[in-house]
């Protein structure tokens, strides 16, 4: 007789495992500083993934800074309009002359009262776009979205706003 042997057949998978590490900085500027600070920030966003749209959220008290930072990016992508907060009208798109960046969509969402006003923004072809920068003041009053980076601006003085920049590495 024949002894019949039962093999168990093992399937091993191997799993590669990116961990991101969430870098947090804060930095004290004056308005002078926003073009660097604006550099900054294209910096890390021209590091990140490319299949779509780069978000950028702007948390801050009213007169903390959020507009003129944006300004400021805008002018460091090659905006030649003048940016102005899209408070009224809630959604601003700019043409960039930046190689990696094309367009700028600027994002007011102060005026909403509930998470599904948003759907008026018609957001979703923007966000599809590898090419734009998507800027949004008040996220806070959107239900959304998974930033590549996150500024908080706190003013410190007339002249001086400490800003937190969050984003993953």
């Amino acid at each position: 007789m024949k002894e019949v042997r039962h093999i168990q057949a093992r399937s091993e998978r191997t799993a590669l495992v990116c961990y991101h590490k969430r870098m947090r900085e804060t930095l004290t500027i004056r308005e002078e500083d926003l073009a660097a600070l604006a550099e900054r920030v294209i910096f890390h966003l021209s590091k990140g993934d490319h299949s779509q749209a780069s978000i950028v959220l702007l948390e801050g008290d009213l007169g903390a800074g959020k507009t003129t930072f944006t300004q400021a990016l805008a002018t460091y992508l090659g905006v030649s309009d003048h940016v102005h907060s899209p408070t009224f009208i809630l959604k601003k798109e700019y043409k960039a002359a930046n190689s990696m960046f094309t367009k700028v969509v600027h994002v007011d969402a102060y005026r909403f009262t509930h998470p599904q006003e948003a759907k008026v923004l018609r957001l979703e072809d923007d966000l599809k776009d590898s090419a734009t920068v998507v800027v949004i003041e008040w996220p806070s009053k959107m239900s959304y979205v998974k930033a590549d980076m996150i500024l908080s601006f706190a003013v410190v003085d007339d002249d001086t706003r400490e800003v937190t920049l969050t984003y993953e590495e």
